[in-house]
């Protein structure tokens, strides 16, 4: 009974802290003008972050001094849809598959 009662703790506390860190910045952009420039910036960070998400482990990821073929292999296919789709979500999308399907097909072997 305790255990659930920590996950719900949890939960709670979690969701305080997300809604405690976003409502200052939805009660100031109700109430003032968000200058152009900083619109513009905010418009860049899921570009930020999903790069940040996704070059390491392609560039990075070298086991035993080689690059992996399954994670260069999603990036190409991953670039290719976003550059084809312009929407960060498919990109994204279509790398996961591609490592899933990867996975599945050495299992398989």
């Amino acid at each position: 009974m305790s255990d659930e009662r920590n996950v719900l703790l949890y939960i709670v506390g979690m969701a305080l802290i997300t809604y405690l860190t976003r409502f200052p910045m939805l009660l100031i952009s109700s109430r003032w003008e968000i200058p152009a420039w900083l619109k513009r910036g905010l418009a860049m960070v899921p570009v930020g972050v999903f790069s940040s998400m996704t070059i390491p482990p392609i560039l990075f990821h070298a086991p035993k001094g080689t690059w992996s073929p399954e994670y260069l292999v999603a990036g190409i296919v991953s670039l290719s849809v976003g550059l084809w789709k312009k929407q960060i979500v498919w990109a994204l999308l279509a790398g996961v598959v591609v490592i899933a399907l990867w996975r599945q097909l050495v299992q398989w072997m």
